[in-house]
């Protein structure tokens, strides 16, 4: 007995071994990478060189596609978007051969996803970073009534068809609480999303992209509630969702008592106008990937801490536009075409197979964006918005984005949708934005462009010259250009019968923020606001306020800081002309001060002084700055000024604004009037309407100058253009100043042929010759003024 007890013992232990024997396997390490097709691996059979074959096809076919779409008025998220469709199993993803052998596998999901996962990541963050939380301040006219009504009344409508029809829609497996999500996520206007949107459209700065952001940050507060709230509704008890609370305090806790005060103390470091040092760059690149790291530890999704970290990062200069630039390029052309793809993977049309199901769920998503169109164009027309604005504004907010993508993408992760379902809702908000972004690029109009004229086009001469108040817009993008617009406003003879009120604007380029802004900068309260990151601003302004002290006369600064991008920060810069009134706007040359702009800064400058010329309803004046201001201190003031004038609209503007310089005992004045003798003789009607204008305002100007002995006068006789240009070479002195018209009553000085022999077209001939070193060895300020093209050259003239 004892006998068989130990052999059954012994048998129990072998088989024991037998059995660990045979748990212990050897699975041979799966290699990411081939070793080359001369070795007859094929590379399309290992997740590395897969993935990255995945990344340059989906970057070609959406760079393909934004070439072809763009000029039908496409965004690049709906040409990144059909990208990642075409590559999916509905188009080239259905052929097997292609979906097992080349791309569509499986072998690559975990590597390619979590990529994808991680541009994401990095995707949030930089939304937030670009997030100006004074948005919320905004108080663009009507913009409140807009959002809710935007949101409330679809939301509405939507629940109702939601909550009705929920039960007969396949793939909706979600609670109570998640049709409520899916109501309000189909009601939303995300702001990135419209922000983005209008960007590529070229509209972020005009009337109605304003209104359409300021309606969208209001319904961002709801979005965030609400995001909060269901993060912890969504927990399986009542005691998870406290824990997912009390993890979210936590985060939010140690995200503003902790890493706060760090970027607050790496943003002090930066020393003022030097770029920030890539050792603090690479910390904060880190950064969103520690964050999505805490936020999944404590049970919350990665993207709230990206989002969380974000939000205190100033924006931008210079840390806020530091991380953008160095970053926002590899997450969205390298990172994100990654989602795409995976989200491109997921929609299938050949899964749609209820068709029952399918026509509800139609229905409920034509209903809900229906509604939002009807809704935002109805309170918009209450609002006395145009009809046609008011429809293509209900468009503008019905556009969708990145952001509905991660949430549809987040949905189907835990199963509240299935696959079916995620295709139709993708599929729908990539028609509803193919739709709506080219009625907005191609039917919206600004309303400046199509009001009349006459009651929005100013120049100098239509000033009175008993004017109470002369009002100049300078606008400048650096502390070089402050004092040659000193010494230009103190020329400008301010006197208490009439005061100069000059709006000076400091223009700074749209990086790392994610809307344009026109910030005044009038009280002592406001400057006290300023922090760290607007001491430039803070520093020009107090370059102003001290001139203030040791004006000849009566001069008032109102102080802004521009923030646009520069492609259409023109925009900005005419509503504060129009809104004020202003009937001269100085804008700097591009190439003022080589050595402080780059290459790229002197480009976009050149691109916003010829939309400011080409597009502006009052005088334009460029101001070639050569480093050479005039003599200006607490006890005197010296000048200096040319003019040439040879006729037209231009040279009639020059000169009204010379007459006012005139008047200031301390400038020294010399004006050449040049005169073509063949012009003297054949004339067409255009022409000696032009030359009457001329020979009134030359005469009034040399009336009222009669006994002025700082003023010289003289008269240039000239057969022809060439010789017109010697008199101007022949014509060098010492000045300070010389004032020149953009365009002249003489043709030949605008022939095609002429233009061969300008390097800088924005100035003119002749502007673009005495702004030549060949006169007076380049040391001269040039300022070269353009009358508005709206007014011609027979504009009437109503004063001097």
């Amino acid at each position: 007995m004892d006998v068989l007890k130990l052999g059954g013992t012994e048998m129990i232990n072998r088989t024991k071994t037998i059995l660990a024997i045979r748990r212990t396997v050897c699975v041979p390490v799966q290699r990411i990478d081939s070793e080359g097709i001369l070795l007859k691996d094929n590379p399309l059979d290992f997740p590395y060189p897969l993935m990255l074959f995945q990344i340059i096809l989906l970057v070609l076919i959406s760079r393909a596609l934004y070439c072809l779409l763009r000029p039908l008025g496409q965004t690049k998220f709906v040409c990144n978007l059909l990208g990642g469709i075409i590559l999916g199993p509905s188009l080239l993803g259905h052929n097997k051969a292609l979906r097992d052998k080349l791309m569509f596998g499986g072998k690559d999901v975990g590597l390619s996803d979590t990529i994808a996962r991680v541009g994401v990541i990095y995707s949030v963050f930089l939304i937030s970073v670009k997030y100006d939380m004074a948005t919320f301040k905004m108080k663009a006219k009507n913009g409140w009534k807009i959002s809710l009504v935007g949101f409330l009344f679809p939301s509405a409508v939507t629940s109702s068809l939601v909550y009705t029809n929920a039960s007969t829609i396949s793939g909706l497996s979600g609670g109570t609480f998640f049709l409520l999500a899916l109501t309000f996520s189909l009601s939303f206007t995300y702001f990135p999303v419209v922000a983005e949107a209008l960007d590529e459209l070229n509209l972020m700065t005009s009337e109605l992209g304003q209104l359409a952001m300021s309606s969208a940050t209001i319904n961002d507060i709801i979005q965030w509630i609400f995001t909060v709230v269901h993060l912890i509704v969504i927990k399986r008890s009542i005691n998870d969702g406290a824990k997912t609370l009390v993890s979210l305090l936590a985060l939010i806790l140690f995200t503003v008592f902790v890493i706060q005060p760090v970027i607050k103390w790496i943003v002090k470091r930066i020393p003022d106008g030097q770029e920030v040092k890539d050792g603090y760059v690479s910390a904060m690149q880190l950064m969103p990937l520690v964050m999505a790291f805490l936020s999944d530890i404590i049970g919350m999704r990665p993207e709230a801490g990206p989002i969380l970290l974000g939000l205190v990062v100033p924006n931008g200069p210079p840390l806020g536009a530091a991380l953008v630039q160095k970053t926002e390029f590899v997450v969205s052309e390298i990172f994100l075409p990654l989602f795409f793809f995976r989200v491109g993977l997921t929609v299938n049309v050949y899964s749609v197979d209820d068709w029952s199901s399918f026509r509800k769920l139609q229905l409920m998503l034509t209903m809900s964006y229906v509604a939002k169109i009807i809704a935002v164009t109805v309170i918009a027309l209450c609002c006395k918005i145009r009809l046609r604005n008011a429809f293509l504004l209900s468009m503008m907010m019905s556009m969708k984005g990145l952001i509905e993508l991660i949430v549809y993408d987040a949905w189907k992760a835990v199963k509240d949708i299935d696959e079916q379902f995620f295709t139709h809702i993708v599929l729908s908000a990539l028609v509803m934005t193919m739709i709506a972004s080219p009625l907005v690029r191609f039917l919206y109009t600004p309303p400046r462009a199509s009001e009349t004229i006459l009651s929005r086009v100013r120049n100098i001469q239509s000033m009175p010259s008993n004017s109470d108040m002369f009002r100049i817009l300078c606008c400048f993008h650096n502390e070089e250009s402050i004092p040659n617009i000193i010494s230009l406003l103190e020329a400008s003879n301010p006197t208490p019968s009439s005061p100069i009120y000059a709006y000076v604007v400091h223009a700074v380029e749209l990086v790392g923020r994610a809307v344009p802004r026109l910030v005044p900068f009038n009280t002592e309260k406001q400057k006290k606001k300023y922090t760290r990151k607007n001491s430039a601003t803070r520093q020009m302004v107090r370059a102003f306020d001290n001139y203030l002290k040791i004006s000849s006369g009566p001069v008032i600064i109102q102080a802004y800081t521009m923030i646009a991008p520069y492609k259409f920060m023109h925009e900005s810069l005419f509503r504060l002309a129009d809104d004020k009134f202003v009937p001269l706007i100085i804008v700097p040359f591009h190439e003022n001060h080589p050595g402080v702009v780059g290459p790229s800064m002197v480009a976009a400058i050149r691109h916003f002084n010829a939309n400011v010329q080409l597009y502006s309803q009052c005088t334009v004046g460029i101001l070639v700055d050569r480093g050479m201001s005039c003599s200006l201190s607490s006890v005197h003031f010296s000048c200096n000024v040319a003019l040439f004038f040879i006729g037209g609209a231009d040279d009639r503007e020059a000169l009204a604004f010379t007459a006012r310089m005139s008047g200031n005992p301390n400038v020294g004045m010399t004006v050449f009037r040049i005169a073509l003798r063949s012009k003297l003789k054949e004339r067409n009607e255009e022409e000696q309407v032009a030359a009457k204008l001329d020979e009134s305002l030359v005469d009034e100007f040399r009336l009222r100058n009669i006994g002025n002995d700082r003023l010289d006068w003289l008269e240039i006789e000239v057969d022809d253009s060439v010789q017109l240009m010697d008199a101007v070479m022949n014509s060098q002195g010492s000045y300070d100043l010389v004032i020149v018209g953009r365009r002249h009553a003489d043709t030949t000085l605008r022939d095609k042929e002429m233009s061969e022999f300008v390097e800088n077209a924005e100035l003119g001939v002749i502007g673009d010759i005495v702004a030549s070193s060949d006169f007076c060895g380049g040391q001269v300020n040039v300022l070269v003024i353009q009358e508005s093209r709206e007014l011609g050259y027979g504009a009437f003239r109503s004063g001097l």
